[in-house]
């Protein structure tokens, strides 16, 4: 990719007008020193089937056209830079961008994903049989005094484990906020308080690491692992991609078929 990056000049693709400066009248996108308009958009979308000329008409179809447009002038700057402008596989790779845009509508068409979406029934059985995907962690939370030393923090935790002593009276108590077990990350605190036979309320049985500090303390809550709402934006994202990837492939495979017998070889 050349060092150019790509600037976004514009939210709608209905347009605004200029921004002034360098920027053309009514560009929608800048990559190095070219700059992508409607017509543009209006071009390519010209190059597609029927079916896909509808299915990129609004402004998110327009959007995805000129993602093509983008990604494509990003592969030929890049084979300029390597002094491959006029190798024919850039023109092939160009080709195949906006191929993949209409293919992409194609299978749209073969399996809509609102229809995917409303399948509430194929959405659900995923969903349950794949709970384990869903699945948000435990998460435990410690609350205790801080120490600087080894000798200070093991004294009076043995204080508090013989009854001479609570946490409160060692001093200021911190508290951690709910975490999910990161034994690479907290290496000397996570693997103490997620000891399966360390209960809420019970004491640390060692002073933990906590950044340049010690901690003496107690386990505070347990969230046990629970599985996300099948109803939750990402829950239903995941379940959709999930439940229209055989679809499409079954699609596809007969499209294919189809394809074959139309066209069959010579």
């Amino acid at each position: 990719m050349p060092r150019c990056a790509v600037l976004a000049l514009l939210v709608s693709l209905a347009g605004c007008g200029g921004v002034g400066g360098d920027v053309p009248e009514g560009a929608l996108a800048i990559v190095g020193e070219r700059s992508f308009g409607p017509q543009d958009v209006a071009a390519v979308q010209a190059q597609l089937g029927a079916y896909a000329q509808l299915r990129f008409r609004g402004d998110e179809g327009k959007h995805a056209l000129l993602t093509a447009l983008v990604d494509a002038e990003l592969m030929a700057q890049a084979a300029q830079d390597a002094g491959l402008a006029d190798d024919p596989r850039v023109r092939f790779a160009e080709l195949e961008e906006i191929a993949a845009v209409e293919r992409s509508s194609e299978l749209e068409r073969l399996v809509p994903r609102a229809e995917v979406e409303a399948d509430t029934a194929a959405l659900r059985a995923h969903y349950d049989a794949h709970l384990d995907e869903f699945m948000v962690a435990e998460h435990r939370s410690a609350e205790g005094v801080t120490f600087k030393t080894w000798p200070e923090a093991e004294a009076d935790l043995a204080r508090v484990r013989r009854g001479e002593a609570t946490l409160e009276s060692l001093g200021e108590i911190v508290r951690t906020q709910p975490q999910a077990r990161n034994d690479r990350e907290y290496p000397g605190f996570h693997p103490v308080l997620f000891a399966a036979d360390l209960d809420e309320g019970e004491l640390l049985p060692v002073p933990v690491v906590i950044g340049q500090r010690l901690l003496v303390a107690r386990l505070r809550a347990i969230q046990p692992a629970h599985p996300k709402p099948f109803d939750d934006p990402a829950v239903q994202e995941a379940l959709v991609e999930a439940v229209r990837a055989p679809r499409v492939a079954r699609a596809r495979e007969a499209r294919l078929a189809e394809l074959a017998l139309e066209f069959p070889e010579h």
